[in-house]
């Protein structure tokens, strides 16, 4: 589909190019039809003095005076010819020479062959004069008013092409101004879309001024409602499992009872339900506005919790500086939050977390220095309730929630073991990058 520019140009350059051409062709047709008209006129001027230079002879012999014949009609081939017939007698100028006009069949004729290839109008007039019909026809040669007419008609069209194609430039400069707030607006919709804008705050014309509006006010929405649903299921968590938690110790001091173990089993796999579903409700995705700005400051405060969960784990984080990512923070967290507490459940001693950007590709890995797992366990271990260990505690979700995420930011994750620390290695790579420099730090 054409763009709004090559719209209105093409539209332009139509309608200009129509308006020149009928222009062209009617100031030239009013050119010839005036100057047709002039030598008419001169035509008519001529008869009536060739008329009155007109002598007879009684009883009906009829002589031209050339003393008031024009002088222009004495020379030979002049372009200016004319012919008098009667009766018996036809008087023709001495401009013609030896030739003679064609019979006339209507008053006015155009384009007349005439004498050395001339082209004449000739105007003819029927008269009665002393008693005898007469027939006076004078003509003049129009070759080189026909010629300097096409001329003026080439050069008018040749001017109206040049000025179309001024127009076309001017009307091309006038359109890319008068486009410009559209392309502010393309600017800051990408800015939104990275996370960089809240709102849309360029300028616009009135008349695109209810869109960027009705923009503004869907992002706000959007922002207001994933806030909402965050705290709606914040509390639909708190609600359902501390009551889950106090049945679960009510029932685990009876395991003796089949029955018993029983119920322990479903409550726990209702517990992991409810963990599941609210992880990937809590997503936000890919939308306006969402942003990790300070990814540093909370990796550090997330790291510093986990040291105090885990003393013996050494945990080093090796991030590029001034890191922007496009994404929603809280769903940064959660894939950060569980990988990183992932890793150090199974790590030995060391745990390593880099991110950096490259090909406009946010790239994280995780690796740590544990026992690592069997190649045929990585699919496995992406499904929910998946557990390599069961001496390890948790419910198997946090990297099946991690997948999840990644995946709805159109992400990839891959499992496979470390070359560095020789244990497990989590790489994901997101195309949600903004910018980025590399810092490490223990």
């Amino acid at each position: 589909m054409l763009s709004l520019k090559q719209r209105l140009t093409f539209g332009l350059a139509a309608s200009l190019a129509f308006f020149f051409v009928m222009q062209t062709l009617m100031i030239g047709n009013e050119v010839e039809a005036l100057t047709e008209s002039n030598l008419v006129s001169r035509l008519q001027h001529d008869q009536e003095q060739l008329l009155s230079a007109l002598q007879w002879i009684p009883p009906a012999v009829a002589t031209i005076d050339q003393q008031l014949v024009p002088s222009i009609y004495r020379r030979a081939f002049s372009g200016h010819y004319f012919q008098i017939d009667l009766a018996d007698q036809s008087l023709r100028s001495r401009s013609l020479w030896d030739e003679q006009l064609p019979a006339s069949t209507q008053m006015l004729m155009r384009d007349v062959p005439g004498p050395k290839g001339q082209l004449l109008l000739v105007l003819s007039q029927q008269i009665e004069l002393h008693g005898q019909q007469l027939e006076i026809r004078v003509a003049e040669d129009i070759s080189s008013i026909e010629a300097s007419t096409g001329a003026f008609q080439r050069h008018l069209l040749l001017f109206a092409a040049a000025t179309v194609l001024a127009l076309m430039v001017l009307q091309g400069w006038l359109i890319n101004h008068g486009l410009k707030p559209l392309q502010r607006i393309r600017r800051q919709l990408k800015q939104l879309d990275g996370g960089e804008l809240e709102q849309i705050t360029a300028p616009v014309p009135e008349e695109i001024s209810p869109l960027v509006d009705e923009i503004n006010h869907l992002a706000l929405l959007i922002r207001k409602r994933l806030q909402r649903s965050r705290h709606a299921l914040g509390d639909l968590a708190h609600s359902l499992k501390t009551p889950l938690a106090v049945a679960l110790q009510t029932v685990q001091g009876r395991q003796s009872d089949p029955q018993q173990l029983e119920l322990i089993a479903q409550l726990q796999l209702i517990n992991q339900r409810i963990d599941s579903e609210l992880a990937r409700a809590r997503a936000a995705g890919p939308m306006p506005g969402g942003q990790w700005k300070q990814p540093e400051a909370d990796l550090h405060e997330l790291c510093q919790m986990l040291r105090r969960a885990f003393p013996h784990i050494d945990i080093t984080l090796q991030l590029e500086e001034e890191l922007n990512i496009r994404a929603d923070r809280e769903d940064m967290l959660e894939i950060m939050g569980n990988l990183l507490e992932n890793g150090c459940k199974w790590a030995t001693s060391r745990l390593l977390c880099s991110m950096h950007c490259e090909h406009d590709m946010l790239l994280i890995t995780v690796e740590d220095d544990g026992p690592g797992q069997h190649e045929t366990a990585y699919a496995a271990l992406l499904q929910r309730g998946a557990r390599a260990d069961e001496s390890k505690g948790g419910h198997g979700l946090g990297l099946a929630i991690v997948n999840d995420l990644v995946s709805a930011y159109n992400g990839q994750i891959e499992l496979s073991r470390s070359t560095t620390l020789h244990g497990f290695k989590v790489s994901i790579s997101m195309p949600c990058m903004l910018s980025a420099s590399v810092k490490v730090s223990d």
